[in-house]
């Protein structure tokens, strides 16, 4: 199929640029039909009203007589010419400075980064020239607010656990926990898919660490032949007591994004910069690839250090629901798990959660 870049008026109507004069772009997009536009590019706006000298239907019909003349399998069609040809009064007189009417084609070179130049070496270019001769680089990337992009994110906040809908230190539990200290880091990266309007699917995977620090320093978390125990030392002096779990996660979440500028493909360091309100909700699904616990303590005056591996019985899956809103550069997140920490019988019956920023 032909693919046609009615670019004759983009790029290359700097007509009566001069070498000297300060240079102020003016665009104008023309969209018409369902997936075609016209781009119109002038360097200033005297630039920009010399254009009602010109036949644009000229231009129009010498390029679709061009169409019909071609093979089926070309992809560029271009036609340049000297500007006078299309001017609708042909008794003006020209300044002769004037610099001829180009198309700039899609002659590709390398790695289909840069096009050939026409004609435009003998004035002022908003293009980088990648030589002085043939060559000038473009950005061919597809337009924004479109596709697909993807960003790296970092969800940092705090996490803690639930039992029947309560925290576990309103009834004094072992195994309550404090919630500074007992920090929630994820790592990873996201994709960002249109599908209407506002309307965006967030899709993508992370790692993340959960890190239960105990209230009580001095409890001992210990895995016995049936079950994980929280149990009170009476004979240390504690500092500190946790259960830390790594998980690898995938999640997919519908957001509605607000006044978003879009991205381009590919990968975007800084996600949501300069873009107005955002909200979601959806699902996570993680896989459990290592956990321990650690307590520090002094006894008999000597400061110790236990860590120690083990599964502790935590299942090994953890699915949820996650919620995410933000507006330009912050966002907040909320999880939570909708299966239980430990295995059924194996510990107490919490559910986790975390909650946060992404960075």
């Amino acid at each position: 199929m032909k693919r046609l870049g009615l670019f004759i008026l983009s790029g290359v109507l700097a007509i009566g640029a001069r070498a000297g004069d300060p240079i102020q772009e003016d665009t104008v997009v023309i969209e018409f039909g369902e997936r075609s536009k016209m781009v119109i590019y002038a360097e200033t706006e005297e630039d920009l009203k010399d254009l009602e000298e010109y036949d644009i239907n000229a231009m129009i019909g010498e390029l679709n007589q061009s169409i019909d003349s071609t093979s089926s399998d070309t992809e560029e069609i271009s036609i340049v010419n000297e500007s006078d040809k299309y001017r609708k009064d042909t008794n003006v007189d020209v300044d002769k400075s004037t610099e001829p009417l180009s198309y700039y084609g899609d002659d590709s070179y390398q790695d289909d980064k840069y096009e050939r130049r026409y004609d435009r070496d003998d004035y002022g270019s908003r293009f980088d020239d990648y030589d002085d001769d043939e060559y000038v680089r473009v950005d061919r990337r597809k337009p924004r607010g479109r596709g697909t992009y993807g960003t790296f994110e970092v969800e940092l906040g705090m996490n803690n656990w639930l039992e029947n809908g309560s925290f576990p230190d309103n009834n004094n539990a072992a195994y309550a926990v404090k919630p500074w200290g007992s920090w929630y880091v994820g790592v990873g990266g996201a994709y960002h898919t249109r599908i209407a309007g506002p309307l965006k699917l967030k899709w993508g995977g992370n790692m993340t660490w959960y890190n239960w620090k105990m209230e009580n320093t001095a409890v001992r978390i210990t895995k016995t032949d049936a079950e994980t125990t929280f149990v009170e030392d009476p004979n240390i002096n504690g500092k500190k007591s946790k259960l830390a779990a790594t998980y690898v996660n995938a999640s997919l979440m519908p957001m509605l994004e607000f006044n978003s500028r879009g991205r381009n493909r590919g990968w975007n360091w800084s996600k949501y910069s300069n873009r107005g309100f955002r909200i979601g909700a959806g699902m996570y699904a993680g896989y459990r690839i290592d956990s321990w616990t650690k307590i520090k303590y002094s006894e008999n005056g000597d400061n110790k250090k236990d860590k120690d591996k083990g599964n502790y019985y935590l299942n090994n899956f953890r699915y949820g629901i996650k919620a995410q809103v933000g507006f330009r550069g912050m966002d907040l997140f909320f999880n939570y798990d909708l299966n239980d920490v430990f295995a059924e019988g194996r510990g107490p019956e919490l559910q986790a959660i975390s909650f946060g920023f992404i960075l």
